[in-house]
């Protein structure tokens, strides 16, 4: 099995610390290391290091390399540009179709948190077991809800298919996007549902097929890109590469893969696992690690604050009676929030392009 670290975005919703020209998976938020060195020594404990790739845009490649020293360049999938989830499996695709069309890819997130390893290590390996088994399928593992997150989409999982060293396959019934929090309650009490950690176990022939069953207008430009990295031209395939890729549409890969896909077969599993998605859910990863509901890094002095995270640099920040709050300082802005209103950093964002603030982003 290849795993793909999928390293591509700039992670918005963690604005203004991850920024376009330094994502937040380069940044040091829950350890010494950076979010995607922790992915890496996760999958390393039980994948080579050789078979280990990092998809991501080139404008990230040099910084990327320097956290990944262990990693051969020839590792390196480098997106020409950001374009979203979709063309970028795509692209993953075609990479390995030029090695072997029935390699099995596994496609993980580099900035989510995992603390229980070894359950990680037991469902990934089942789920190559499981392609193995039912190559014409596509499996995700599915995360066991905690609590009714809206922020993230669900699975909501069918009939009991087999059993593979002990750990449960299920078919999938269907995708749901983000729920409002009546039903996401309804999820959260209810057997069946699983968080969606968007972690996809696939062979390339059979994504391949996929793509041109449910999505035609990527056909072209898979085949195209797959002969272009077949090919010794290094310069006449780059060329190529941006071209076909600029064609593929920017659409999510859940949406235009994974909700009409039939063949879909769901493990889930329990992997201490959070999405590193906003400020609330990262000051949430803390306090359950510290103990402590208050979390301040760097310059901070406070007194009578509750359920606070602070990001301090050099100049000191001090606070008194604080309850909820989000405070992040960079050498360029200072943001403030309630921590209820985390999520809606990607419409300060929105604002920040509609007034032509572009340095900021």
């Amino acid at each position: 099995m290849n795993a793909v670290i999928m390293a591509g975005g700039s992670g918005t919703r963690l604005w203004p610390m991850s920024r376009n020209n330094f994502p937040k998976q380069l940044h040091q938020l829950i350890s010494d290391k950076s979010l995607i060195q922790d992915t890496f020594e996760r999958l390393k404990t039980f994948i080579p290091v050789e078979k280990i790739y990092v998809s991501t845009a080139e404008k990230y490649l040099h910084e990327t390399r320097r956290h990944l020293p262990e990693l051969p360049q020839e590792n390196f999938i480098i997106e020409p540009v950001a374009r979203n989830t979709g063309p970028a499996i795509a692209y993953i695709a075609a990479f390995f179709a030029a090695k072997d069309p029935k390699s099995i890819v596994a496609t993980f997130a580099s900035d989510h948190s995992v603390t229980k390893i070894e359950e990680f290590r037991q469902a990934v390996l089942a789920a190559e077991a499981a392609i193995e088994k039912y190559p014409d399928n596509i499996v995700t593992v599915g995360l066991n809800p905690t609590c009714p997150d809206t922020g993230l989409g669900y699975i909501k999982m069918n009939n009991l298919i087999d059993t593979i060293d002990d750990v449960k396959i299920f078919t999938v019934k269907q995708f749901i996007e983000k729920p409002d929090l009546a039903t996401a309650k309804k999820y959260v009490a209810a057997w069946e549902y699983l968080w969606n950690a968007s972690y996809f176990i696939w062979r390339t022939d059979t994504l391949i097929d996929l793509f041109e069953k449910f999505a035609p207008d990527f056909t072209n430009p898979i085949k195209e890109i797959t002969s272009a990295f077949k090919s010794e031209d290094r310069n006449g395939a780059k060329k190529i590469i941006a071209e076909q890729y600029e064609k593929m549409p920017a659409e999510p890969f859940d949406t235009v893969i994974m909700e009409k896909a039939t063949e879909v077969l769901v493990i889930p599993a329990d992997l201490g696992w959070s999405d590193i998605g906003s400020w609330a859910s990262l000051h949430d990863i803390l306090a359950n690690a510290t103990g402590s509901n208050i979390i301040a890094k760097g310059n901070h002095v406070g007194i009578d604050n509750q359920n606070c995270l602070v990001y301090a640099k050099d100049k000191l920040i001090a606070t008194v009676g604080l309850e909820d709050v989000i405070i992040v300082d960079t050498d360029d802005v200072l943001l403030i929030c309630k921590k209820d209103h985390a999520q809606n950093i990607k419409k300060l964002i929105d604002k920040l392009k509609e007034e032509g603030k572009h340095l900021y982003l």
